[in-house]
């Protein structure tokens, strides 16, 4: 075993972020380094469950649980979301700009909760999923000294030169409309205007001013200062259409954490019994809490045949099962994979990649951001079907579940995309990519 080097790790409160970012350390961990995990006290127990040292973030400096507010944000404004986006995000004003700038305020104090627990450890490097605006002055002042590597966990279309520089256009990239590119462009530029003023007029506040400008005139994404992740399968990436990647990007075919080995996921009782296929239900942690548009699909699915495990979502106490389901606030998604016949998912890169990862037939519900660039991935690649949230009627959804239960030519291709994950060094390559970069800053600093 070679050199061992202490790692500090965080994500934004999301478990699509979470995850993901144990999956790496649970890389990095069996390599024999020692993997420190910081983000919220709610997250001790899954990285104590990995084997890694948690540091909680400071809860006077952090403020409330910024997962609760990521909710709260998403009941207020569910208007914006689930339904024919790019109808809606042609009539975006600056006034709505404002909407979506509010949750800057997370990125600051997430940020402030970070520099102090970075001035009470000493690591070789952090690997930070900050989100699409979560750039982090805590890491960016420490670039002398440590090597901060960002790991993205949202669908990469964004880093692509030669692609449109957007972000959750659901646009098919398969002989795409160029035509429809500038457009949406100019409009997400509205859209993300608000919280990128807030963003410069933090970082002038902070005497970075030459960086805010950098941004300002930047791609969406910005380009690491060393390499950064992001993890997507390559049968599934968008080379073939647009030329590499912003150069320092990484790609890793999978980051899924190491699901507990402990236990098996047993189908509940009150389903044993009952005949159709086992499905897996979710709109993820976020689109749960739109109760309108949980209550739209359970309604259908409740009118299916077949058997549903779903993901009840923080409002469980508010979501209401019919008698061919079983459901949890929280369900250990990947072992509930690995016994289901079929998935319904949001779309979110997380889940869209562990689905894929266990070769699950998969529908795709998107409900905002980049899950429609997955839901229509999906679609493009012959995978699986896109459905509107809203927009498809209740016998459209039932066949499409059938069709997508007998589809035997997409359960062979997503067969094909799940053996060439599995078999990919592209983990293993990243790794060591990590290391080398380690070992070469402790040499240039000596």
């Amino acid at each position: 075993m070679g050199k061992s080097y202490r790692i500090l790790i965080t994500a934004i409160p999301a478990m699509g972020h979470i995850n993901p970012a144990i999956g790496m350390g649970d890389l990095l961990k069996a390599r024999g380094h020692h993997i420190i995990f910081t983000q919220i006290e709610k997250f001790r127990k899954i990285a104590e469950e990995h084997g890694f040292e948690f540091i909680p973030f400071d809860a006077e400096v952090v403020g409330e649980d910024m997962g609760s507010m990521f909710i709260k944000w998403v009941l207020d404004n569910s208007e914006y979301f689930g339904s024919n986006w790019l109808e809606k995000v042609k009539n975006l004003t600056e006034e709505d700009s404002k909407i979506f700038s509010t949750m800057f305020t997370s990125t600051v104090r997430m940020n402030n909760a970070l520099d102090k627990v970075l001035d009470q450890v000493t690591v070789d490097c952090t690997i930070s999923d900050l989100g699409v605006n979560g750039d982090s002055i805590a890491l960016i002042r420490r670039k002398d000294k440590l090597v901060n590597i960002p790991l993205i966990s949202f669908n990469p279309m964004s880093i692509y030169p030669g692609g449109p520089q957007s972000f959750g256009s659901g646009l098919s990239m398969v002989n795409p409309d160029r035509s429809l590119w500038a457009p949406y462009k100019e409009k997400l530029d509205i859209l993300w205007s608000d919280t990128k003023r807030k963003r410069r007029e933090w970082m002038i506040s902070e005497g970075m001013e030459s960086l805010a400008d950098k941004l300002d005139n930047g791609p969406f994404v910005p380009t690491p200062d060393h390499i950064g992740f992001y993890h997507y399968p390559e049968d599934l990436d968008y080379t073939p259409e647009f030329g590499p990647t912003d150069p320092g990007w990484i790609r890793i075919d999978y980051c899924i954490r190491e699901a507990d080995s402990s236990t098996k996921f047993e189908v509940p009782e009150v389903l044993k019994d009952k005949p159709g296929k086992l499905i897996y239900f979710s709109l993820g942690s976020l689109a749960t809490c739109d109760l309108k548009a949980m209550k739209r699909i359970l309604d259908i699915l409740a009118k299916s045949p077949h058997r549903f495990i779903v993901s009840t979502g923080p409002l469980s106490d508010q979501v209401e099962l019919a008698d061919n389901m079983w459901g949890e606030p929280y369900v250990d998604q990947l072992k509930v994979l690995q016994a289901v016949d079929m998935a319904i998912i949001h779309g979110g890169n997380n889940s869209f990649i562990e689905t894929i990862y266990f070769a699950r037939p998969l529908i795709v519900i998107p409900y905002f951001f980049d899950q429609l660039d997955n839901a229509q991935r999906v679609e493009d690649k012959g995978l699986g079907r896109r459905v509107d949230i809203w927009n498809t009627s209740e016998s459209e959804l039932l066949k499409i579940i059938e069709d997508t239960l007998t589809n035997t030519e997409a359960h062979e291709k997503i067969r094909k995309v799940s053996e060439n994950m599995r078999s990919s060094t592209s983990r293993e390559r990243a790794a060591k990519m990590i290391e080398d970069l380690i070992e070469e800053r402790k040499k240039s600093i000596k």
